[in-house]
C-alpha cells in the first residue's frame, strides 16, 4: 500500500532541522549600519539595521532610493506541510513568523518591531505587538491541545473499529 503525503512528510519530520529557540534569538547579530540617499530629498540618511536584521541592504547601501522602501526583519526558517488545497498534496510553507520594523511606515505602529505571522503560503496576520502575537500562540496551542484530543481518540478508535472488522470477517478494511 502506497504511503499518503501527510505519511511520508511526517517520517521525514526527523529530518527537519530544530527551530531556533529563544535562547538562540537572545543573542542576535550585530545591527548593521549603512548609508542611502532618499529619492524624494536627495538628502543622505544613515540608518542602524533592527538587531538580528536577515536582509541583505547592501543594493540599497550608497544609492537613491525611497526611504518608506527600507524595512528589516528576521525571517526564521520555513517549515512546510503536503496541503490538498487542488486535489493533489502540495508543500505550502506555514505558520513562518516574521520580525519587522520599517521605520519610515505612514502607519506608526510599524515604526517599532512587529510580527508577522505567515498562516499558509501567502496569508499572513499582520502588525502583532508582543500581546497580539502571545494571543495567537495561546490560541494556536489551544487548538493543538485539541489536536492531541483527536489523535487520541483516533487510536481508540481505530483499535475499535479494527476489532469490531475482525467479528464481522467480511469487514470493510
Amino acid at each position: 500500500m502506497a504511503q499518503s503525503a501527510i505519511s511520508k512528510h511526517i517520517a521525514a519530520l526527523a529530518a527537519i532541522p530544530a527551530q531556533p529557540t529563544a535562547a538562540d534569538m537572545s543573542q542576535p547579530a550585530e545591527p548593521r549600519t549603512w548609508t542611502f540617499t532618499d529619492r524624494v530629498t536627495g538628502e543622505k540618511f544613515t540608518y542602524t539595521c533592527m538587531p538580528g536584521c536577515t536582509i541583505n541592504h547592501q543594493q540599497d547601501a550608497e544609492r537613491s532610493i525611497f526611504r518608506e522602501d527600507v524595512w528589516c526583519w528576521f525571517w526564521d526558517e520555513s517549515l512546510t506541510l503536503p496541503v490538498n488545497a487542488s486535489g493533489e498534496p502540495e508543500e505550502f510553507r506555514v505558520l513562518d513568523t516574521v520580525i519587522k520594523v520599517e521605520p519610515w511606515s505612514q502607519k506608526v505602529a510599524e515604526r517599532l518591531p512587529f510580527a508577522v505571522i505567515e498562516l499558509v503560503d501567502d496569508h499572513f496576520i499582520d502588525g502583532l505587538d508582543p500581546d497580539g502575537l502571545e494571543t495567537v500562540i495561546s490560541t494556536l496551542a489551544a487548538r493543538v491541545e485539541r489536536m492531541r484530543e483527536t489523535h487520541r481518540r483516533l487510536v481508540e478508535v481505530r483499535a475499535q473499529y479494527k476489532e469490531q472488522a475482525a467479528r464481522n470477517e467480511g469487514g470493510a478494511l
